[in-house]
């Protein structure tokens, strides 16, 4: 962002960095002069023939209100994006009030440059303390003017005297010029300061979050190996036991039992479905995941996923029912839905007890949303762990209802995938009576909706 294309916010931002950075120091130095100024009504009056009421009421009753108004705004957070306003008009204030005081006054050069100097010090101080340069230069040169028209117009100044006049001019211009000079310098190197304190500020979070990335990487890589060292091992370990069995055969001749070839083409299966969501995990880890949303028929979506799960729904005697309108149409990454579907029906098999029954289901809601569910009679789950499923900092496996184990990734891929059709897993359950998943996903693409 360029500081002087985006002036309003960054002048904005870098006011409020300035305050807060001087802030004690710019209330220390309000109070300095607020408890000097009946001293410095003390000296006027010894430093010019005047009224002694008439400067001390000008320096108590008009002036120190400015200087109470800029100290207690500094303490009142509301008015932190308006301080700089603030302190414009009580300083504009302050030296209208002080200066209006000359008017009444003798000229002598004693008070011309006792008060000038009070006068441009605070103001410059206050300035290069709270405002930009642009600020300081209108506080600073409205000063010195005022000065020269008060001692031309109202005192007549160079008709007295005018070797004070031309003292007293020259004084002021060039303490107004070099406070000018000195308030561009400072802004200017508060500025750099600024904007490198803000960088620091942004890398700072970068390294941050670049270290919260790393954490959550090594996290995916201890849980990967876990994963495979424990869960994909052991398909393997079974296969490996039938094989040892028909390869020790006497006589061998392969009179294998159907039984056995069942549950040789479970653990495949299994195995199969594993390394299916290992892929679809580390794409999802590594954001690789290519979103490609189109309209689909619902038949066409789960005629894909009768065969993945038709035999092991069997091995445990388990009806799947479908049940959705026809011609029922959503709009989805086809082969995510089909990643999701397949999980949810291989753990509502997993969980559910042989002969039990399982319902996948499909329901539109409104014009642009269908809801897709996976309902069974299983073993159910508690609503303490419907929480540590639904929490994506936690995942819990636990055996199903044949000792089935599980990697427990398989809801964690569900719930990354439906992230991209902006939806989510949702979950009824009841302790020994089932659960029902289900999610939402549009009918219609958002444009299309719009257009009908």
């Amino acid at each position: 962002m360029t500081w002087n294309r985006k002036r309003g916010e960054s002048q904005h931002d870098y006011a409020l960095w300035l305050f807060n950075s001087n802030k004690h120091y710019i209330r220390n130095l309000l109070l300095l002069y607020m408890s000097f100024y009946p001293l410095f009504a003390v000296i006027e009056h010894y430093g010019a023939s005047g009224s002694f009421f008439s400067s001390t009421s000008t320096l108590l009753i008009s002036s120190l209100p400015f200087l109470l108004v800029a100290y207690i705004s500094t303490f009142v957070k509301r008015y932190t994006p308006y301080i700089r306003i603030i302190n414009a008009t009580a300083l504009l204030g302050m030296s209208i009030s002080i200066l209006s005081m000359y008017a009444s006054l003798s000229p002598y050069q004693t008070s011309f440059n006792t008060y000038y100097s009070s006068l441009i010090i605070t103001i410059a101080t206050l300035g290069l303390s709270m405002s930009s340069k642009t600020l300081i230069c209108i506080y600073i040169s409205l000063s010195a003017c005022t000065f020269i028209l008060i001692s031309s117009f109202v005192h007549k100044l160079y008709l007295i005297d005018m070797f004070l006049f031309v003292s007293s001019t020259t004084y002021v211009i060039v303490a107004s010029g070099l406070f000018m000079v000195a308030g561009i310098v400072i802004e200017r190197f508060s500025l750099k300061l600024y904007k490198a304190q803000k960088n620091i500020s942004q890398e700072k979070e970068k390294i941050t979050q670049q270290k919260d990335n790393l954490e959550n990487l090594n996290q995916t890589k201890d849980r990967f190996f876990s994963i495979i060292s424990h869960d994909l091992r052991s398909p393997f370990t079974a296969l490996i036991g039938y094989f040892d069995v028909l390869l020790r055969n006497e006589k061998n001749e392969f009179k294998v039992k159907k039984s056995d070839i069942e549950k040789i083409y479970l653990h495949t299966r299994r195995t199969y479905n594993l390394l299916n969501n290992l892929l679809s995990w580390s794409k999802a880890q590594l954001n690789q995941y290519v979103f490609e949303p189109k309209q689909y028929f619902l038949n066409e979506i789960f005629s894909e996923n009768r065969s993945l799960y038709r035999e092991i729904a069997k091995q445990k005697e388990i009806k799947i029912i479908h049940s959705f309108p026809n011609g029922a149409q959503v709009y989805c990454d086809k082969d995510m839905v089909i990643t999701i579907i397949r999980n949810l029906i291989f753990n509502a098999i997993k969980y559910t007890k042989t002969k039990g029954e399982i319902f996948v289901t499909a329901k539109q809601l409104s014009e642009n949303e269908m809801e897709i569910a996976i309902i069974d009679n299983g073993i159910g789950i508690s609503k303490e762990d419907i929480k540590m499923i639904l929490s994506p900092n936690t995942h819990i496996t636990k055996k199903g209802t044949h000792n089935e184990k599980g990697a427990g990734i398989g809801l964690i891929i569900c719930n990354d995938i439906l992230k991209m059709h902006h939806s989510k897993i949702q979950i009824e359950s009841r302790k020994n009576v089932g659960s029902k998943f289900f999610f939402i996903i549009p009918i219609h693409a958002d444009n299309e909706k719009n257009k009908k």
